[in-house]
């Protein structure tokens, strides 16, 4: 890329998995910042083609599911290209429940690599979104779970997450696991006390690579991010944080300055039928599928044992049968790898995966892109519907889309409805609606189909 773009976004962000990156996406635009989601780092081209008028620029990556050698090679391209169209503040989006390890998704590596490109400055941390059920106190992280407040290692789906489980809830020691370097923390008393010049002072100093901030209501979040912002008048400023950074961030421009134009909702129409592909461990997401087949919709269980003796190819063809079969007559349909963190097909699927030696989210992602090619090739939908970040990362990149844009928002799970963009007459213009693996009611998928809450 010799030419810069003709937009020159004032934030960028690469998301770590598919749900997170419409989740970010969604603050700024609810608040009227224009954004646009690319499922690969764009080009030039692909930039000034979707990215009319972006205030924000978002990659949606796969990091979360990598080893920190894969990650770099994912994700360097993203930081870079952000940097070179000018970028103001540059953000590495993370789950709200910190998902990472030494060998998985690792934040050190993010950290390593961010201090070559942008500099030695302190890079600020966030995962807390308290509008969410997720908070930040003293450095331990919490999070909601039907109705509950937990410490996030005793939190019912992320202590026992199969890929990255949370054994410890203070965020700096967890990341001690991860990186060598010194780390430091802004506690919520001294956040509150600190003036918004205070904050971006503190955020120059070099003594550490990256300060942990807490956060306990949404006014923490936009006090943290006014610093940030007030940083990046002066440098690039990199930040790793949830989509409660996007939050307090948006918050913070749409109050600082010309009040951008929000955005018209408009309420959204039911589909006849929907396809849910589920790739999500998360006990809430059981709940869902268990409410779905109650309530008349089909539900079968991806043959992820099959693939020790059965090609992808002969698999796949199976599941695109039911599904055609029951689209056709008007039946929405959910598949799933896994019903829950205590499904036994973890386990044997972890055996099989290692049989044949492949990335489960890699695989099933591969799979479900598969399918719904060979789905709507035969019956075309007017909107699909995935759950987990890992897989519909995988997933999405498989169908060949290459941007995505908003529709419409559902105010109480942060989720969107999207357009996919892409030369695939499939599947260019279709809705599509990516559900991180904890949220929404148990009749999340009925509501989805209905158009119910989104607007």
């Amino acid at each position: 890329m010799n030419e810069l773009s003709k937009q020159t976004p004032q934030v960028g962000f690469y998301a770590d998995d598919f749900t997170g990156a419409s989740a970010n996406l969604m603050e700024f635009h609810r608040l009227g910042l224009n954004g646009v989601l690319f499922v690969n780092t764009p080009t030039i081209a692909q930039i000034d083609r979707y990215g009319e008028k972006a205030d924000v620029l978002g990659v949606a990556g796969t990091s979360r599911s990598l080893e920190p050698s894969g990650m770099i090679t994912e994700m360097q391209p993203a930081l870079e290209l952000f940097k070179r169209i000018g970028c103001r503040v540059i953000q590495y989006k993370i789950c709200s429940t910190f998902d990472s390890s030494p060998k998985r998704g690792n934040f050190g590596t993010v950290i390593d690599l961010a201090r070559s490109l942008y500099g030695k400055a302190s890079i600020p941390i966030v995962a807390a979104h308290p509008t969410f059920g997720r908070y930040t106190a003293f450095g331990t992280h919490f999070a909601v779970h039907d109705g509950t407040t937990y410490r996030l290692d005793r939190h019912p789906s992320m202590s026992c997450h199969p890929a990255t489980p949370m054994n410890e809830a203070d965020l700096r020691r967890h990341l001690a696991l991860q990186t060598s370097l010194p780390l430091g923390l802004c506690d919520v008393l001294t956040l509150r006390a600190k003036t918004e010049s205070e904050i971006s002072a503190m955020l120059d100093q070099q003594g550490m690579a990256a300060i942990v901030f807490d956060a306990m209501e949404h006014a923490d979040l936009v006090a943290m991010a006014a610093g940030v912002w007030e940083a990046s008048r002066r440098r690039t400023v990199f930040t790793i944080g949830s989509h409660g950074f996007a939050a307090g961030l948006a918050t913070h421009l749409s109050s600082s300055g010309p009040p951008p134009a929000r955005p018209s909702y408009a309420p959204q129409k039911p589909v006849e039928s929907l396809v849910v592909l589920s790739g999500s461990c998360s006990p809430r997401t059981a709940m869902q599928i268990t409410h779905a087949r109650e309530n008349g919709w089909k539900a079968i269980r991806l043959p992820i044992d099959a693939l020790t003796h059965e090609s992808e190819d002969s698999i796949t063809e199976k599941i695109a049968t039911e599904i055609v079969q029951a689209t056709s007559n008007g039946q929405s349909i959910v598949i799933y790898a896994a019903a829950g963190p205590q499904d036994t097909a973890i386990a044997s699927g972890r055996g099989v995966f290692e049989t044949i030696q492949s990335e489960s989210s890699a695989v099933i992602g591969r799979i479900y892109g598969s399918v719904l090619t060979s789905v709507m090739k035969k019956h075309r939908l007017p909107r699909i519907m995935l759950a987990g970040g890992d897989t519909s990362s995988q997933t999405i990149r498989a169908l060949g889309i290459e941007a995505l844009t908003i529709d419409a928002i559902n105010r109480a799970s942060t989720e969107a409805f999207m357009t996919m963009h892409c030369n695939n007459p499939l599947f260019d213009g279709v809705q599509l609606l990516m559900k991180a693996g904890q949220n929404g009611s148990d009749d999340y998928f009925s509501r989805a189909r209905e158009g119910t809450q989104w607007q």
